[in-house]
């Protein structure tokens, strides 16, 4: 069986639909599946408040990995940096300075769905685009080689310091994505099974390390390593998916609270993060009810989540955010469906907001 290994966003552009890695779906209109998930499944966790108060809060403190939900805190740090001027948002980056970072394969097309798009809006030329469309390209469209690019230009300590900063105390450290074919390629002859037991039988602490010794050696231009053998099995993939970066629903709806506030980061901070994170507000639609609103999501064979933020044109502030795991495909793909659903009916539905207190 060919199965790669992919961590992509779940973009969710209020009011028109939902684009998962690229493919268009359209949302079924069943939000009240996800009630019923939540009421039934522990392997899901969900907070929602409005105005301030906080309208449910099921399984908050649980840690869940993050998947791509995690480029938030990566964008928060980008943000931190233009504003103290280490970082122009206009700088050029060469496509080729990201295509060092790109493995085939490893973000369900999301890099090339972002490239096309680009091209396409005029903001791709002479094989270079701007520093905050590479940013854009990590949030929107979930670009992991965007993603990586930041991680070595930020630094990953800076990064990490944000969960400090912003006092997130479960949220646990961010590392580079491992691409575990990088076992495969040091060991050609270990069958499928021994590098689930390689990888079983290494600490937290080791398997990071390993993330960053294999980071360092995309940077350097070793990228030939991990292209080859991007095929292994669903055991492997779930291990994978495990060993991401955890954090809690509670903890992500906190820093949807301080985006939405725009109270909390300094002025030019957060003129950076709205300019990366509100994609959806460039919908006219939106526009015509929403006086911003911005979301991060994520998903990979196993997990489902998401981190949103809303404030209407009557001035009501929401937050959203849900996470789950251990999920069969067809759960995962069925939440996916209507997570934009779900989002819409809490923010315009006050019968449907009611319901969640039910929980």
């Amino acid at each position: 069986m060919k199965l790669v290994f992919i961590i992509v966003g779940v973009c969710f552009v209020i009011g028109i639909g939902v684009i998962v890695a690229g493919r268009h779906y359209l949302t079924k209109e069943d939000p009240g599946y996800l009630l019923k998930y939540l009421k039934n499944h522990n392997n899901s966790s969900l907070t929602v408040s409005r105005n301030g108060q906080t309208l449910t809060a099921i399984r908050e403190n649980e840690m869940f990995p993050l998947a791509s939900t995690v480029k938030i805190i990566i964008a928060i740090e980008y943000a931190k940096q233009c504003d103290e001027g280490k970082l122009d948002p206009s700088k050029k980056v060469s496509l080729k300075e990201l295509d060092q970072y790109y493995i085939p394969d490893t973000d369900g097309g999301a890099h090339e769905t972002w490239i096309d798009y680009s091209k396409e809006e005029g903001v791709i030329l002479d094989g270079s685009s701007t520093l905050e469309n590479v940013v854009k390209g990590m949030i929107l469209f979930s670009s992991n080689a965007n993603t990586e690019y930041m991680m070595n230009l930020l630094g990953i300590d800076n990064i990490n310091k944000v969960r400090e900063e912003m006092e997130m105390e479960q949220h646990h450290p961010l590392f580079p994505i491992l691409i575990p074919t990088y076992i495969k390629n040091k060991f050609p002859a270990y069958s499928e099974k021994q590098i689930e037991s390689k990888l079983r039988d290494m600490s937290k602490e080791e398997y990071i390390e390993l993330s960053h010794m294999i980071f360092t050696s995309l940077t350097n231009g070793e990228k030939h390593k991990y292209i080859e053998n991007l095929h292994t099995d669903k055991k492997l993939q779930k291990m994978w998916s495990d060993r991401l970066t955890k954090s809690t629903t509670a903890e992500y709806a906190e820093i949807m609270r301080k985006l939405n506030s725009k109270t909390y980061f300094s002025e030019g901070t957060q003129e950076r993060l709205d300019a990366v994170m509100e994609g959806m507000m460039e919908n006219s639609k939106n526009q015509e009810w929403l006086k911003h609103a911005g979301q991060k999501g994520g998903s990979t064979l196993f997990v489902a989540t998401n981190a949103a933020y809303a404030t209407d044109r009557d001035g009501n502030s929401t937050e959203i955010v849900f996470f789950a795991n251990d999920l069969e495909e067809m759960e995962r793909q069925k939440i996916l469906n209507n997570l934009n659903r779900f989002n819409l009916k809490i923010l315009r539905d006050e019968d449907f907001r009611k319901k969640l207190k039910e929980l």
